[in-house]
């Protein structure tokens, strides 16, 4: 078989299994909004509760703005194939965003494999809690604006890194001002990305301004001024989201909630499993490869995100009658997501140093240990995945969640 024969068939297959995958997320979208209660079963999905927001006027996020007219042209399954095409544009983004590491795979070798590292969850692990309440993971399929976001997140993040060369070189107008837009289009669907990524380019802006000694004040106001438009759509959004005296932002210190029924957080034995078995794959980069990916602005960059993220989950709740709801946990999914392309982008490196020869440290046992981490999480993923299809509510348990006292 010629290359040029090659090179089609692979491209067969890949258009094949994109094309499944999208079968799949609309099938699965529109069985969610079939549900009883119209898709309002709050364990279901979030989708016909963001319907219901849209028809009655309460826009909050461009989702609003999508889904009604989506809606009204092809009832259910308008709503579903919308939700399936931006389920494949984050495929794409993030076969995009794999570029960097591994170059001179062709376009169909990094979609095939953006597919099925994005089809991964937690691990399960026997008695480990639940499928999916209380983890920390970046492929979400019930709630319909981080569907939404998740491309355009990883877009304004994946042009940022374009723009921010421009700091220790001539800033380039064109590259910040598509990355302040992107940026603002994502805070547009949800504002979670924002909200972690704006005290992060903080940090990293004073820290610039320490190298340099003041000397680059100029480029580090003009980078910093990138998320003003966000926070000025947070503000939008706060005030149709907050709108209840009693609901706000609280340090979770001062707020009384109950601790079995808040499934977020190290609360309770549940929710500490759930994310013992989220960072399996990453933990195993970080400690097993942590050299080469300590060595990537871009790994440093999104691990200093999620971990802002996730500080902002662990200390804040909202108040009043959203304290339950957990909002603030979509930062740490959103940010994951964007550690899970740098974690798979240096076992990437490190497998291309492996094939051309590399040995040292054992790197091919390093990278065997990462790579069953891996297939791990997607196996566990594609098992949820199909309970999905099949119309199991995403609040499983895995057998009893008393895993840590028999």
């Amino acid at each position: 078989m010629s290359h040029l024969q090659k090179r089609r068939a692979l491209w067969g297959v890949c258009l094949a299994a994109l094309a499944l995958f999208a079968a799949a997320m609309a099938w699965l979208h529109y069985q969610q909004l079939c549900s009883p209660g119209g898709g309002t079963d709050p364990y279901t999905s979030d989708l016909g509760q963001h319907l219901a927001f849209a028809q009655k006027g309460m826009v909050y996020s461009t989702v609003s703005l999508l889904i009604g007219p989506a809606y009204a042209l092809a009832g259910r399954w308008g709503i579903a194939v919308l939700l399936a095409a931006f389920h494949l544009a984050a495929v794409g983004v993030f076969a995009w965003g794999l570029r960097a590491a591994v170059p001179a795979w062709s376009r169909p070798a990094r979609l095939l494999t953006s597919l099925v590292v994005n089809l991964a969850q937690a691990v399960w692990m026997p008695r480990g809690g639940y499928w999916y309440q209380g983890t920390i993971t970046g492929t979400i399929y019930h709630n319909t604006t981080y569907i939404m976001l998740a491309p355009f997140a990883m877009l304004a993040v994946l042009a940022f890194y374009r723009a921010w060369q421009g700091m220790t070189g001539r800033l380039r107008v064109g590259a910040w001002l598509v990355y302040t837009v992107l940026l603002t289009a994502a805070t547009s669907f949800k504002a979670s990305l924002v909200f972690a990524f704006a005290p992060a380019l903080l940090v990293l802006l004073i820290a610039d301004l320490l190298r340099t000694r003041g000397k680059n004040l100029g480029r580090e106001v003009f980078m910093g001024c990138s998320v003003l438009p966000s926070i000025g759509l947070c503000l939008v959004q706060a005030n149709v989201l907050f709108a209840e005296p009693d609901s706000g932002m609280r340090l979770i210190f001062t707020v009384e909630f109950d601790c079995h029924a808040m499934l977020w957080g190290p609360f309770n034995e549940a929710a500490l499993l759930g994310m013992l078995r989220s960072f399996v794959f990453v933990a195993a980069v970080a400690v097993l490869l942590g050299r080469a990916a300590w060595g990537s602005f871009r790994y440093r960059f999104t691990l200093l995100v999620f971990g802002v993220s996730l500080a902002e989950a662990l200390l804040l709740v909202e108040s009043g009658e959203r304290l339950y709801h957990a909002n603030l946990w979509w930062g740490p999914f959103i940010c994951f997501w964007l550690l899970w392309l740098e974690s798979v982008s240096v076992l990437l490196r490190q497998y291309t140093v492996w094939r051309d020869g590399g040995r040292q440290g054992r790197l091919g046992l390093r990278l065997g240990l990462c790579g069953a981490a891996l297939a791990w999480h997607i196996v566990s993923g594609v098992c949820f995945l199909v309970l999905q299809l099949q119309g199991v509510s995403y609040n499983i348990p895995i057998a009893t969640y008393h895993f840590l006292f028999w």
